[in-house]
């Protein structure tokens, strides 16, 4: 076998065991792209009736369709924001399965997104006297992407200062085009993502503890 050849056969192992290692955030990209396609988003703005059917808000939830709480991970309201989140979700969601493994990181993912879409939720129905936001509906995979934030700095170091300037990222962006819904489920993700890490294996740990074979 020529070395061209053994080359090309490593170059292709590598790609595959890539692809595998990979397959949830692969898979979570095509639902993504399946998903703006039918909804008509890649071209346009997603349209308001597509919006009030599938996307998350306080009374439809309540209503009783908890569906939306997974449909609307998928959605984006326009190609923009589409694009936007493609690649926050390729980089934050890779790097996550690429570190904890595909079943843990669809775990989090979809527990932290549900979690803080819930919570976020639950503050917008206790603050209807102050601001109504319970009609309102919206789209977008950022919770679950901002919590699996939280869960990979809180394993770094400096994970506070970390923490604390992304957490003053948010408050700047919020002063220049506030979002109270999208931004404020963007700080509870964080937080909690970054305070369920303590509770997760340490998987590096045990296998750094696992006896080596000696070559």
């Amino acid at each position: 076998m020529s070395v061209e050849t053994q080359n090309a056969g490593l170059a292709l192992h590598s790609v595959a065991t890539s692809i595998i290692r990979l397959r949830f955030t692969i898979l979570f990209l095509l639902i993504m792209l399946i998903a703006n396609f039918l909804a008509g988003s890649l071209a346009q703005d997603l349209s308001d009736g597509v919006l009030e059917d599938w996307g998350i808000g306080h009374d439809s939830v309540l209503s009783g369709e908890v569906f939306r709480l997974i449909t609307g991970i998928f959605l984006s309201h326009d190609a923009d924001m589409l694009a936007r989140q493609v690649v926050f979700a390729a980089a934050v969601i890779g790097y996550v399965e690429w570190t904890q493994g595909s079943a843990v990181t669809a775990l989090l993912f979809f527990g932290l997104d549900v979690a803080g879409t819930a919570t976020l939720l639950a503050c917008v129905g206790w603050a209807e006297g102050w601001v109504d936001l319970t009609s309102m509906n919206d789209v977008g995979m950022s919770i679950g992407g901002f919590g699996l934030i939280g869960v990979a700095i809180a394993r770094w170091r400096g994970k506070w200062l970390l923490l604390s300037a992304i957490l003053l990222a948010i408050i700047a962006k919020y002063s220049i085009e506030p979002d109270l819904l999208a931004d404020g489920g963007h700080v509870l993700a964080l937080m909690l993502g970054f305070a369920l890490n303590i509770l997760l294996p340490r998987r590096e740990l045990r296998r750094s503890k696992e006896p080596r074979n000696a070559h």
